[in-house]
């Protein structure tokens, strides 16, 4: 069955998008510097031997030149009156010769014309002779060849002779020529590929370490290799890369060390309120209490947040979504789903379970109603958490995104929040190669829009899966 024109104009995308691709790398950069400089080189020697100053090529034009020279340096020292007649005997078959004071106008120039004026040049240089070479008719330029002598010690009489090329015409690009053009062609582009690749693999190496470094921290050290300055940056980044790591994992290690040291003095505090007759004492520090647990397990979130050890896998995104959504109006939130029946991603579950939760949390607490809205653009998934408080600042909507940032007085702040839900759902977003944007609703509320990106080796399996 033959492809249809819309499968040719994909398939003809696809191939457009591969080449500006490729080429934006170093290694098609480079290696389409040697085609084009190899291309120049190829045609430059074409061009040079289709030049009418280049080398002439054998039998032609020696033995016509060899002929002509002898005769005019015969007649050069021949007397004038003379001339005339020696020339008529110096003729053969193949070359006619007479003396004459005004030759015929021929103006044909070929390259074979000029190979003959080249060396006959040369060969009468000695005697000082000027010579002209031409063709007569301008249907057969490989036909009749008029050579035009000028005698020095002669100005009246010139020496007109008149030949043919002798034998067929040798082809200018023989085989063993255009094959040693082309295997020099090869050969210099297969050499400098192996030869850059050997430069470009660890530098693209060492681009996915540092890429996969922004999201796992735990990773292996890049293997230390290629030239010099290349090896030194690996070393720097493995050096880096330790460090990092063992920061953040004292970092972590410090902050989980202190979380399960509070947890202990908070649950004899708690039991103490339990115990407790004063009612309103109790409530009091209830809530510190709450708020100093919501403090620890929201930092604990925040730390872990990016650097999580669960698997991406393939799940149903609308189903998730109307899952939490459900879980919400059960308990007795104003909330509703709008959206296609299903949604295949690519991702890690609970940390999307934790970003829906944490922007519906958010939604909750400043508004009354919460509308989350998902939808799929082309290579894009779009989820729209909309509530109708009072908004934020247009001046802060990228503020309230970093840790610790609260704008209690604009979003009425409630007791608990320590400022890093948003810089949560950041970090897991990104980390899925997604963006998290604020965008003020008219006439009042807040829209958190999550874009995720899908990339085309994720739809193909998508496609095979639903398939």
């Amino acid at each position: 069955m033959p492809s249809s024109p819309t499968s040719y104009s994909s398939d003809a995308r696809l191939m457009r998008r591969f080449l500006s691709n490729f080429f934006s790398t170093t290694l098609g950069q480079i290696l389409a510097i040697i085609a084009c400089s190899s291309t120049i080189t190829f045609g430059l020697f074409i061009l040079l031997l289709f030049y009418p100053g280049g080398p002439p090529t054998p039998p032609w034009p020696w033995v016509p030149t060899y002929r002509i020279a002898s005769a005019a340096r015969v007649l050069a020292n021949t007397p004038a009156a003379a001339r005339a007649q020696t020339a008529l005997a110096l003729q053969t078959p193949q070359l006619t010769l007479g003396m004459t004071r005004t030759p015929s106008r021929c103006t044909v120039n070929t390259l074979d014309n000029g190979e003959l004026r080249r060396t006959l040049r040369n060969e009468l240089s000695d005697i000082g002779a000027t010579v002209s070479v031409h063709s007569c008719d301008p249907l057969n330029p490989n036909g009749t060849i008029q050579v035009v002598v000028h005698l020095r010690d002669d100005d009246a009489t010139v020496l007109e002779a008149r030949t043919q090329r002798i034998g067929p015409e040798p082809p200018r690009l023989t085989f063993p020529f255009v094959g040693a053009l082309l295997f020099m062609f090869v050969g210099i582009a297969a050499m400098s590929a192996w030869a850059v690749s050997r430069v470009v693999r660890p530098l693209r190496r060492l681009a996915d370490k540092a890429d996969a470094f922004g999201r796992e921290i735990a990773l292996a050290p890049i293997e230390e290799e290629g030239p010099l300055e290349i090896r030194r940056a690996a070393h720097a980044f493995n050096m880096m890369q330790e460090r990092i790591t063992h920061s953040l994992h004292n970092r972590t290690r410090m902050l989980a060390a202190v979380s399960h040291d509070l947890r202990t003095p908070l649950t004899r505090m708690r039991l103490q309120l339990d115990t407790n007759e004063s009612e309103t004492v109790r409530d009091k520090l209830r809530k510190d209490i709450d708020l100093m647990q919501t403090m620890v397990s929201s930092a604990l979130s925040f730390l872990s947040s990016g650097n999580s050890d669960e698997n991406k896998e393939w799940l149903d995104l609308s189903a998730l979504i109307a899952t939490v959504c459900d879980e919400y109006e059960e308990a007795g939130a104003a909330i509703r789903y709008e959206g296609p029946h299903q949604i295949r991603c690519f991702c890690r579950p609970d940390g999307m379970q934790r970003v829906l939760a944490n922007l519906i949390d958010n939604a909750l607490r400043f508004g009354e109603t919460v509308v989350v809205v998902a939808s799929v653009r082309g290579e894009t998934i779009l989820i729209d958490v909309s509530d109708d408080g009072p908004g934020i600042p247009e001046t802060r909507l990228r503020d309230v995104l970093e840790p610790f940032v609260r704008l209690d007085p604009s979003r009425r702040g409630q007791p608990g929040s320590v400022g890093l839900g948003l810089a949560i759902v950041r970090d897991i977003v990104r980390a899925h190669g997604g963006e998290l944007t604020l965008i003020n609703r008219r006439p009042s509320g807040l829209t958190a829009r999550i874009v995720l990106s899908q990339s085309t080796r994720a739809r193909v399996v998508e496609g095979e899966v639903q398939g």
